[in-house]
């Protein structure tokens, strides 16, 4: 099977088990806090990305955060939470708009946040620049005539990683004198050089802050996978990686 092709097999098979699953909660449990999930948003309570080690990046000597695909709003939240009085959440799905309203009103931190509909970038104001910007961005590669263009195939895949490209390359370029970007990204099934390629691309540097290895193949991985993948190789490892980028780093 084409490489491309077996990652929409992943991708198709995530998404259909997270939006089958009738036990998905209206409020959820992380970190220690109460969060709120509404439909047609992605469930961070499956899948905890960054969030689960947000305490590496140094919200509280930021001025300004940008949270891109915030989702429900945990690390908009966090970022507030520690201290940095200007946060910006962006994210395509209006939906997720919404979720991370409601969740910065939950922990009080509505005055510190904003969210805005966005594609990419397009929602922020001109001339603003940020000290942090942060994305948990779409891992799969996947021929782009097969996408639906769903909100959930805009956040499972990312065809020739053009958005992640795009990120990283304008992103650079909203970043104050010692502005950092901070990347939640897995290494299940692509080029362990794609960061590090697309960073040199950007002018940016990479540091990892964190990384989570696998010894298993996740289950949600691993119902897409055939036998001879999942069991075949006792050895595979399973990367993912909180990663600090900057022309400094």
């Amino acid at each position: 099977m084409d490489t491309r092709e077996f990652e929409l097999r992943i991708g198709q098979t995530i998404i259909d088990g997270y939006r089958t699953d009738t036990a998905r909660p209206a409020v959820f449990e992380l970190l220690g806090r109460q969060w709120e999930l509404l439909d047609d948003v992605w469930p961070p309570a499956y899948s905890p990305g960054g969030e689960l080690h947000a305490e590496l990046i140094p919200f509280a000597a930021m001025a300004s955060f940008l949270e891109m695909g915030s989702g429900t709003g945990i690390m908009s939240v966090l970022a507030a939470l520690a201290g940095c009085p200007r946060v910006l959440a962006l994210d395509l799905n209006p939906a997720a708009v919404d979720n991370t309203r409601r969740n910065a009103r939950r922990h009080a931190v509505a005055d510190r946040v904003e969210a805005r509909v966005s594609d990419l970038y397009a929602a922020v104001p001109p001339g603003e620049r940020f000290d942090g910007i942060y994305w948990n961005p779409p891992f799969l590669d996947a021929p782009a005539e097969r996408l639906d263009g769903s909100l959930w195939h805009e956040t499972m895949f990312d065809p020739g990683y053009a958005k992640l490209r795009r990120f990283l390359g304008e992103g650079a370029d909203l970043l104050t004198p010692t502005g950092r970007i901070y990347l939640w990204f897995g290494e299940a099934l692509g080029s362990p050089t794609l960061i590090d390629d697309l960073a040199a691309a950007a002018g940016l540097t990479v540091r990892e802050l964190h990384r989570t290895t696998m010894g298993e193949v996740p289950p949600a991985l691993a119902r897409a996978l055939p036998a001879d993948v999942t069991h075949g190789d006792p050895d595979a490892r399973w990367h993912l990686h909180l990663l600090e980028l900057g022309s400094g780093a």
